[in-house]
């Protein structure tokens, strides 16, 4: 007989061999292991479920201790997680909170104004303190003063006015009629006191006289450029200090003191107020160098400075005082001084909240 092509031989080979395997075991193996993968599966998806219904109870019951009602807590539940994010954090933190809320306003035109006002007044958001940055313009305080300019380069002082969950108001103070339109495109200028400076660019939405006054009607923007007015931090005080400053008087030097307060200070200046009345008795000017003498904490100081600024009011005379001359080991207490104030301030914040 002719010898089989190798080829037919393996293959009768194969079909014996496949011959002798139990096909109900190899169903019920590749059934056992689909069960397996279904069950880890579902595993999966319940563990998932059960964390998040936690992490919901969890939430409900932080939120209530805020005294937050079942709407504002849907609220921020739902839209922190439209938008990726913890809903703790809308509940901690005054940026999240806003972010949340914005995203809300802009898919409910209805939205009730009055319950995000609560809601901002239950969770200590409708406060900021002055050294923490802003990070959207409802942040700006009513009556902040600024700048407007034009694109044409003109430019007119203003003041915050009004402002809502959508709008912010600027009202011109400039006794001059601005030519400024609808549709125009504008910058907005102001500087928070112990912050910053701001730069906010909009257009303007509609322009309004009311009683003579000219009112600029803006949207709300989280787009804020800010510019770090000083390179140290500073924090408000109320404190007495003597400030003097050297004369010659007949071929002697002699040096003349007043008294007065200081009400703000930083590791670089600060700033001394006195009465105005009692400002010819001194006659302090740009750039004038003087001594100043305070304490902090118990520790006596006596600094030389140089006048930088000059801001008259009516009963009141203030000086900016820049410190020259100072010794590192100073500033550096100074400097501390101002951190442990502001972190106090922080603290108290986040409690109030």
């Amino acid at each position: 007989m002719p010898e089989k092509n190798p080829a037919v031989v393996g293959y009768e080979k194969a079909i014996d061999k496949l011959s002798n395997i139990d096909i109900g075991a190899i169903v019920f193996l590749l059934f056992l292991v689909i069960i397996i993968i279904l069950a880890v599966l579902i595993l999966n998806v319940l563990s998932k479920k059960l964390k998040a219904k936690a992490q919901w109870n969890e939430f409900v019951k932080y939120a209530k201790e805020r005294e937050l009602n079942n709407k504002m807590i849907l609220i921020l539940w739902e839209y922190s997680k439209k938008m990726g994010r913890d809903p703790f954090l809308a509940l901690e933190f005054k940026s999240p909170f806003e972010k949340v809320i914005d995203l809300y306003i802009k898919e409910n035109l209805d939205f009730d104004e009055n319950l995000i006002k609560e809601m901002r007044e239950k969770l200590g958001f409708d406060y900021l303190p002055s050294f923490v940055p802003i990070t959207t313009t409802k942040d700006i305080d009513l009556f902040q003063g600024g700048i407007i300019k034009t694109e044409e380069g003109r430019t007119y002082r203003a003041s915050l006015y009004d402002k809502d969950e959508l709008y912010m108001y600027w009202v011109i103070t400039d006794k001059t009629s601005p030519s400024i339109k609808p549709v125009d495109k504008i910058k907005v200028v102001f500087t928070r006191k112990s912050d910053a400076s701001y730069i906010v660019e909009s257009t303007v939405e509609d322009v309004v006289n009311q009683g003579g006054n000219i009112i600029l009607k803006l949207l709300h923007t989280f787009e804020i450029t800010r510019i770090q007015r000083r390179e140290h931090p500073r924090v408000d005080i109320d404190m007495e200090a003597i400030v003097g400053k050297k004369y010659t008087e007949n071929n002697q030097e002699i040096t003349k003191w007043i008294v007065g307060k200081i009400y703000d200070i930083s590791a670089s200046g600060t700033k001394f107020c006195i009465d105005s009345e009692n400002k010819e008795s001194i006659n302090l000017k740009i750039s004038d160098e003087v001594l100043i003498t305070f304490s902090l904490n118990e520790k006596d100081f006596q600094l030389k400075g140089e006048i930088a600024n000059i801001y008259e009011k009516q009963k009141t005379v203030c000086y900016g005082i820049k410190f020259i001359e100072i010794k590192e080991s100073q500033q550096r207490y100074i400097f501390d001084f101002v951190r442990k104030e502001q972190q106090k301030l922080l603290s108290l914040y986040k409690k109030q909240s």
